[in-house]
């Protein structure tokens, strides 16, 4: 499996929450220090992709509450959006 079909595979699996987890792991594994060069580079790699997934939850999160906000919905209606939509 190539390593861009392992890693939509991971993202598939996870959610904000457990990314959140996995990311905090990865932190206090770097602070504690201890690991080889090539393990640091490997979970400082994992973590920095765990952030960019977070990062763009929140973001469609945040996009969703604006469009909310805007149309003057209430939060527990789902609201359906596309990456392209802008919100002022």
């Amino acid at each position: 499996m190539s390593k861009e079909k392992e890693n939509e595979k991971v993202a598939e699996d996870l959610n904000f929450e457990t990314a959140l987890e996995d990311l905090e792991k990865i932190v206090d594994k770097l602070e504690k220090g201890g690991l080889s060069l090539d393990q640091t580079l490997e979970e400082f790699s994992r973590g920095m992709k765990l952030l960019k997934f977070c990062h763009d939850k929140l973001d469609k999160a945040e996009k969703k509450v604006e469009i909310m906000l805007k149309e003057g919905d209430e939060f527990t209606e789902e609201k359906a959006f596309s990456d392209e939509i802008e919100v002022d």
